[in-house]
């Protein structure tokens, strides 16, 4: 019996583990999301997104992957900054939930940049081996 409980308590403690390390591996994938998008790093925003990826701004407007990285290009719209506030992931199976906020500043069509602080929510899958952003979701705060 003190056998089993203690083969219990190491395998508890073991997924504790192997989560907290998943968990640190969401939010580094989070973080290169913001640096690769502040960058307008188009290589590693390929690797980072997922193909069927729903990104929707605080603005309403919503963009599939390649519009996203065609907007980053063309400097339709362009990201200068993402400085995270907070950064909490929460683990469902293959999947992950990230709430952020963050000060962001960006720019559309060469304009002047404009800051805005934002609260956000990314769904992250694992596929293929990473993690993938999948769904993009803000709204801004006050500045």
């Amino acid at each position: 019996m003190i056998r089993t409980i203690l083969l219990l308590a190491l395998s508890v403690g073991l997924l504790a583990a192997a989560d907290a390390k998943t968990v640190a591996a969401v939010e580094a994938a989070e973080r290169a999301w913001g640096a690769a998008t502040a960058a307008g790093d188009e290589a590693k925003l390929n690797a980072l997104l997922a193909d069927d990826l729903s990104y929707t701004h605080s603005n309403g407007e919503t963009d599939s992957k390649a519009v996203f990285i065609g907007n980053m290009k063309s400097g339709a719209r362009k990201y200068h900054e993402v400085n995270y506030e907070k950064v909490e992931a929460r683990l469902y199976n293959n999947s992950a939930v990230v709430m952020a906020m963050a000060n962001i500043k960006t720019s559309q069509k060469g304009g002047r940049q404009a800051p805005a602080h934002l609260r956000f929510l990314h769904l992250w899958v694992y596929q293929k081996g990473a993690w993938k952003l999948a769904a993009h979701q803000s709204l801004r705060l006050p500045n």
